[in-house]
């Protein structure tokens, strides 16, 4: 029986099994570059943070930050998020997913035809639809 020759074979001094291990690339990376999403500041130049715009709503008597979505709806943009909103038809006729905006108002267009059947005069008083609200697609300060 031939013994099957392989690259790593015809190297002298190692055998066919003997692979070393392949060096982490980040190895000789300085630490502050080497963690996940950090960045190394470089000298003289001021860090710059981007401020998120969220709007917060209560529901059930829980507080979510939901981080604005242009052309979302508030529903969509939590789910994706990862944040616990009740909902079921997603359609704006049950009325799960009402929520009572706390701030960031301003980010969401006007209330829609259905919310306003909906929820009439909770309308005014804060209450919108989670699944009906949607972001505006430009932002105004």
């Amino acid at each position: 029986m031939r013994k099957q020759l392989t690259v790593g074979s015809l190297i002298a001094g190692r055998s066919p099994v003997q692979t070393p291990a392949p060096a982490p690339v980040h190895a000789n990376m300085p630490e502050t570059t080497r963690r996940a999403g950090s960045f190394s500041r470089l000298p003289g130049k001021p860090q710059t943070t981007i401020q998120r715009k969220q709007v917060q709503v209560k529901q059930d008597d829980r507080t979510i930050s939901v981080e604005q979505a242009p052309c979302q709806t508030l529903l969509q943009a939590a789910i994706a998020q990862g944040q616990p909103l009740s909902y079921k038809c997603r359609q704006g006729y049950c009325g799960k997913c009402r929520v009572l905006v706390v701030s960031g108002g301003s980010l969401l267009e006007a209330p829609t035809k259905q919310e306003a059947k909906k929820l009439a005069e909770q309308l005014a008083s804060g209450y919108r639809l989670a699944c009906q609200s949607t972001f505006r697609s430009t932002i105004r300060d």
